[in-house]
């Protein structure tokens, strides 16, 4: 079993789909936890529109509005 400390560790480092499948995990066992469910959410919402944006870049400026959205996004 993976640890909600991993998950946050796994987020930070972008690696989002292992920490989402972490979240997952616990929130299974703990459906009532906010905290758990709000880092699904930010996560899914991340990963959508994060390949959303990178599939439709065309420009160093698309780039850096992508870059610093993600940057809001982790904040």
């Amino acid at each position: 079993m993976s640890t909600l400390t991993l998950a946050r560790i796994y987020e930070k480092q972008g690696h989002l789909a292992d920490a989402l499948q972490i979240y997952r995990e616990h929130l299974r066992k703990n459906p009532e936890d906010r905290e758990l469910r709000a880092a699904v959410l930010r996560l899914k919402r991340i990963n959508t529109k994060a390949l959303k944006y990178f599939m439709e870049m065309h420009s160093e400026a698309q780039f850096l509005k992508f870059e610093k959205w993600l940057a809001k996004s982790w904040n």
